[in-house]
């Protein structure tokens, strides 16, 4: 078994917002944390995540990548109610009008647990919007509708409300996939501690690269070009946390990009 893409965990703390929904706050996306920090493609999305709250946890699929309140967006609020209920609500803009928003609620009594991080899934692909569940997305489907209204997602935000003056604990992963690209991020004389899948001789970098792209366990390389060495690297988990590095002449470590030139993984650490 292998892994297409990557995963990439971000642990976020959002403080308890007061009284602040979708449906009746113009500018929520203000009041929220985007924990797309790493710039990933998001057509066709499949978010994982835990979280650990008492009630009332939203997540926001925004068409605007710089939190604009006024473009179309989808919220996603599990334990309403006083951990009773959950919805998808959809929101063509901020004029907070009945016409411009459409809800569809289900009955989830107990969803969240206040000192416990319980699983979740969201998918957004193929037209549909939905949720659930534990982490095999599609299983143990909440809720499941038709994106009639062509929205793409370019920012995701997370808020809490009503959560009794407590705040709630996330640790949520983002899937993408590779790009075709490779970036040193400007470090001369340093090298990736990553698991060494594969130590051989390439006569140049560009060999090496080769390898490592049609590599589907390779997430990047340390390459000595003094040496004609080349180590294919891969992550000692399935989830991103760290990319430990360290200073050795000569060598020079490139990452896997993900979403074209945006999103190079070994750059963020």
């Amino acid at each position: 078994m292998y892994i297409v893409g990557i995963h990439i965990v971000n642990n976020v703390l959002t403080e308890d917002s007061g009284y602040k929904k979708a449906s009746e706050i113009v500018d929520i996306m203000n009041y929220t944390i985007d924990i797309n920090r790493y710039n990933l493609d998001l057509k066709g999305i499949t978010l994982v995540f835990e979280v650990k709250a008492c009630v009332s946890v939203h997540i926001l699929l925004s068409s605007s990548d710089i939190q604009n309140s006024s473009l179309p967006l989808y919220e996603i609020r599990l334990g309403g109610w006083q951990n009773t209920k959950s919805h998808i609500l959809y929101r063509a803009g901020n004029s907070l009008t009945d016409e411009s928003m459409h809800l569809t609620t289900v009955d989830t009594p107990n969803i969240l647990n206040c000192t416990v991080y319980l699983p979740f899934w969201i998918s957004y692909t193929g037209g549909h919007i939905g949720y659930g569940t534990g982490l095999l997305v599609g299983e143990n489907t909440l809720s499941n509708v038709i994106n009639t209204n062509q929205v793409e997602v370019r920012g995701i935000g997370v808020l809490v409300s009503y959560n009794y003056d407590r705040s709630a604990e996330w640790k949520i992963q983002l899937e993408d996939k590779f790009a075709g690209r490779f970036d040193s991020c400007s470090m001369d004389n340093n090298k990736a501690d990553m698991a060494v899948v594969d130590d051989i001789q390439c006569p140049s970098q560009i060999e090496c690269a080769t390898r490592c792209g049609l590599s589907k366990t390779c997430m990047g390389y340390n390459f000595n070009s003094a040496l004609n060495r080349c180590e294919l690297l891969w992550f000692k988990s399935d989830v991103v946390t760290d990319i430990p590095h360290h200073i050795e002449a000569g060598w020079r470590f490139f990452s896997k990009c993900f979403n074209g030139i945006t999103a190079c993984l070994g750059c963020y650490f």
